[in-house]
């Protein structure tokens, strides 16, 4: 009998097929359809952005090398982690696209992050592929199809496959068989579920996969089949976690992510541009926009980060600690501009990302023993707070000396708004 902890354990694998295919497919409709594509990266870039099942592998290939992290619709014999050049030995006609793992991450968080208004442990295990921890969750939604409606509700425009299992490496195999927006969930005995699979899906270098065909070994019952210690013999630590994997076992914990309070505005520039006055001018209504959001009111950003698509070449990114935390928009303008003073773009760009982080509801600034500077720093607080309530500059003034020897009154003092 399993123990209690065991069978109640339910994780949810929400898996986006082709999905980096399908952003691309979306920022660029002239993608041909009739033609095999395949999305590529180099193998470091790869084992950073495909952590779905390969978290507990390290890639033994160079940093140089080319391997596929994803492809069009309806190819089946070229699976993510192939070599470049055998993907091109099947399919001699395919376009090869450059990942920008970045714009994947962004779209992905978007999603990601109505999910977790319903779900609050999430575990994003690469692109468009997250984890998701169901155990008590009926209490809120009842039955797992119910979340799953819930789910994909919020899931936009995205065919959205869904798994269920004892842990992630089953969900992640029964979304591979799920119908679009409904959930497939593993009943019986998970080894005889898992070995249908063939062994290309196996989490390993391009290479093992090679030589358990060469042995005979085309799907994972197969591997099943073979004791434990052959393996370990063959393959070392990873002929063990492949035989694991093979009989349905995986120890993985489920991590899911710390939930970072942002804002994000993003603006598509009318035609590509290097200019920093364009940029500027760029981040200025980006930056307005992030401060009158609701979610702003009263809350103060300690970094930002920007991120730009660059015409015909990698994305371009910086981040920016604010010195002290700001909540207006011309403080954050101010720290930015002088964080990019200097700085090149390495291209034209296309777009721009604002992304204000680590929000809180106290500035956190250090006090000042000087008596002058502690009043100054109250009054700029208090200005900016009542900015915030009344969402335009506050009508407060300063008399200031102009001419204090003229003989004219309106000459002697002027009056000065105070700004934040």
């Amino acid at each position: 009998m399993k123990p209690v902890e065991t069978e109640d354990r339910q994780i949810a694998c929400i898996r986006v097929p082709n999905f980096c295919w399908q952003v691309e497919a979306e920022r660029n409709p002239s993608l041909p359809k009739d033609r095999p594509v395949f999305i590529t990266c180099s193998s470091l870039d790869f084992s950073e952005a495909d952590l779905a099942t390969r978290s507990s592998f390290k890639s033994e290939t160079g940093p140089s090398e080319r391997l596929v992290l994803d492809s069009s619709p309806g190819i089946e014999d070229v699976h993510p982690g192939v070599p470049v050049d055998i993907a091109l030995s099947r399919h001699s006609n395919a376009l090869l696209l450059q990942a920008d793992i970045p714009q994947y991450g962004l779209v992905f968080e978007e999603m990601v992050s109505s999910f977790e208004q319903l779900i609050p442990a999430v575990e994003i295990a690469g692109p468009g592929v997250a984890y998701l921890d169901l155990v008590g969750l009926s209490r809120l939604y009842g039955t797992p199809d119910l979340i799953v409606r819930r789910l994909a509700e919020v899931a936009g425009d995205f065919d959205l496959r869904i798994g269920i299992g004892q842990n992630k490496l089953q969900a992640m195999l029964a979304s591979k068989v799920s119908e679009p927006r409904r959930a497939k969930r593993i009943i019986g005995d998970p080894a005889r579920f898992v070995g249908n699979f063939p062994v290309d899906i196996l989490p390993v270098p391009y290479r093992f996969i090679e030589q358990l065909h060469s042995f005979g070994l085309h799907r994972l019952a197969d591997v099943a089949a073979v004791s434990q210690g052959p393996m370990e013999a063959q393959f070392g630590l990873t002929g063990r976690l492949m035989w694991q994997f093979a009989n349905g076992i995986d120890d993985q914990p489920f991590l899911p992510r710390k939930i970072i309070e942002s804002v994000s505005e993003y603006l598509t520039f009318p035609d590509t541009t290097a200019s920093m006055l364009a940029v500027i001018s760029g981040l200025e209504s980006l930056l307005g926009k992030a401060f009158s959001r609701s979610q702003m009111r009263r809350r103060y950003a300690r970094s930002a980060h920007l991120q730009a698509q660059i015409f015909q070449k990698p994305p371009w990114s910086i981040d920016v600690a604010f010195k002290e935390p700001v909540g207006s928009k011309n403080r954050a303008l101010f720290a930015i501009k002088t964080k990019l003073d200097g700085i090149e773009f390495p291209g034209a760009l296309e777009d721009l990302r604002l992304t204000l982080s680590d929000l809180s509801t106290e500035p956190w600034k250090q006090e000042s023993m000087w008596k002058e500077v502690q009043r100054e720093s109250n009054l700029q607080q208090a200005i900016s707070q009542l900015a915030t309530r009344i969402r335009t500059a506050p009508p407060i003034y300063q008399v200031r000396e102009l001419e204090p020897w003229s003989r004219i009154p309106e000459r002697r003092h002027a009056l000065v708004q105070l700004s934040q």
